[in-house]
């Protein structure tokens, strides 16, 4: 979305145990004080916001040596209030981009911010190899799930640029929030690609593992079960 790309002052609102990614659309509850009138702020005016992972998630008043590097601005599409004094956002993603200066810190944390560009990348066969690797793992991933994503599978088949695939898998899939804000921060598509490949792998492996628990543990209550049935039964 190059053409809404631009430098300013924007609201910011720093987010605990997610990360929103470019060209995403995605939805998260806002809970703290700060947070909801950076939105309400941001509301008021262009309804744009910039979006950045802070690095503990315990850290309950941000100042910007707890945020990542690097963020997102994001385009608010839709606020719904839920219970208490929660407000569940829908947002889209547009561009990466970094906090040049905090301008403010209270009522609301705000500041001046500049987009970052990615790193130019040639498309070669390593990166059409990595971009089918990433379909089929995330084919495998999808396949593991109990409700399957087949939206975000279509994207990410339908795509050539190893960027937004490895933005939309970072997105849609279990990968570790730390990881998700490395991610975040890596401004070269095909290195990010790799990294989430990587972390994809490790993912399956850790939904293998949790299968393979599950199954025991249900093996084991059925043995005894059956034990106690036959016990009764004496």
């Amino acid at each position: 979305m190059q053409e809404e790309r631009c430098s300013g002052l924007m609201p910011i609102l720093a987010l605990r145990g997610i990360a929103v990614f470019p060209d995403q659309t995605v939805h998260f509850d806002v809970g703290r004080l700060k947070s909801a009138l950076a939105l309400e702020h941001a509301m008021k005016h262009d309804q744009v916001l910039f979006l950045v992972p802070q690095k503990d998630i315990l850290v309950d008043d941000p100042g910007l040596k707890d945020l990542h590097a690097i963020g997102t601005v994001v385009k608010v599409k839709q606020i719904l209030k839920t219970q208490g004094d929660n407000v569940r956002v829908l947002v889209t993603g547009l561009y990466r981009a970094r906090i040049l200066e905090l301008t403010q810190n209270e009522p609301f944390l705000s500041g001046t911010i500049d987009p970052v560009d990615e790193v130019a990348y040639t498309d070669n066969l390593k990166t059409k190899a990595l971009r089918r690797e990433a379909v089929t793992m995330y084919g495998n991933y999808s396949d593991m799930l109990e409700h399957p994503a087949q939206g975000v599978q279509l994207r990410i088949v339908a795509s050539e640029d190893c960027g937004f695939i490895a933005d939309t898998i970072a997105q849609h899939s279990g990968i570790e929030y730390t990881e998700k804000a490395k991610l975040l921060c890596q401004l070269n598509p095909v290195k990010r690609l790799e990294q989430t490949i990587h972390m994809l792998q490790q993912e399956l492996i850790m939904l293998q593992m949790e299968s393979d628990i599950q199954e025991k543990t249900k093996a084991q209550i059925d043995q005894d079960q059956r034990d106690y049935y036959l016990r009764e039964q004496m």
